[in-house]
């Protein structure tokens, strides 16, 4: 089966966009047959927030998330982490990509090389560049490791820290082509 160029970075772009407002501790993504499913560690208030609120609420909830992170703390940090899961098939994904192209618009169209959408679609364009297969990823706040079956069915396992994942993500963003894809010379650097 042929692979569409650039899937697993948007992809996996759309599903960090989508899991961004969760601000899990950490994530794991595999693969799903056709789907992708996500599992982590997040803050339960944050949780329940999303939960309470729908999707018509996070504009509020964003509002009243930076309010308590602007505030400074008061005695312990609030540690009550629960588990979350979450499914993306073909459909989910294309929605939250619209979305997102959608919030992008009305930003000035620059990514937060920060955020966990765009760590997320630099791991999707290592993938990409070697035609290969996601195995699973795993991001914590201090790390992220990833394994991948290139075009060859070789098996690849890359751990990269923050700062490693902030010079690959620069590396990706001056050396693009002219029609704004990777080259698979600079994906086979990693």
């Amino acid at each position: 089966m042929e692979q569409i160029p650039g899937y697993y970075a948007r992809a996996l772009r759309s599903i960090g966009q989508d899991l961004s407002d969760l601000l899990p501790e950490s994530v794991t993504i595999e693969p799903a047959g056709d789907d992708f499913v996500a599992h982590g560690m997040c803050n339960r208030g944050r949780l329940e927030a999303l939960d309470s609120t729908g999707w018509g609420g996070l504009k509020k909830f964003g509002a009243k998330l930076r309010a308590e992170i602007l505030k400074p703390p008061a005695g312990e940090p609030d540690l009550d982490l629960v588990a979350f899961s979450r499914s993306y098939n073909a459909e989910s994904i294309d929605h939250l990509d619209k979305r997102g192209n959608q919030r992008r618009v009305g930003a000035g169209g620059i990514p937060e090389i920060y955020s966990l959408a765009e760590r997320l679609r630099t791991i999707g364009k290592v993938i990409d560049g070697h035609n290969g297969r996601l195995g699973k990823i795993y991001k914590d706040l201090h790390h992220i490791v990833f394994d991948y079956r290139d075009a060859d069915t070789n098996l690849h396992k890359v751990e990269l820290d923050n700062t490693e994942l902030y010079r690959l993500q620069r590396r990706y963003t001056t050396e693009r082509t002219d029609d704004g894809e990777v080259t698979s010379t600079e994906a086979s650097r990693v």
